[in-house]
């Protein structure tokens, strides 16, 4: 991020808004950590940012109402990239089979 204020280790620090939180997560959400399908307590964090410690719920009280069709659209995407990835991964492999002679 570029901008000049501080960051806290949890959501209770923050100095950004919500709003200004989510934007800077769907701006690059390869920099937050995507904790939703590895939770061990509810009350952790959905994402976290890598380097700032920046905390986002998705059902946060303060959680602009556009966030969850946002995560859809994103997950969508994410899965067609990896997806996408999978398939390049397994034609390089095939390739390097073809070629050595071993």
């Amino acid at each position: 991020m570029s901008s000049n204020r501080k960051f806290g280790n949890n959501g209770a620090n923050n100095t950004g808004s919500p709003m200004e939180l989510w934007q800077a997560f769907f701006a690059n959400p390869t920099e937050w950590w995507d904790n939703r399908h590895n939770k061990r307590n509810p009350k952790y964090p959905d994402f976290k940012h890598k380097d700032t410690g920046e905390a986002l719920w998705i059902e946060g009280r303060n959680t602009p109402h556009w966030v969850k069709s946002q995560l859809e659209i994103l997950d969508s995407r994410m899965s067609s990239l990896q997806l996408q990835d999978d398939d390049e991964r397994k034609f390089s492999s095939m390739a390097a089979d073809d070629v050595l002679p071993f």
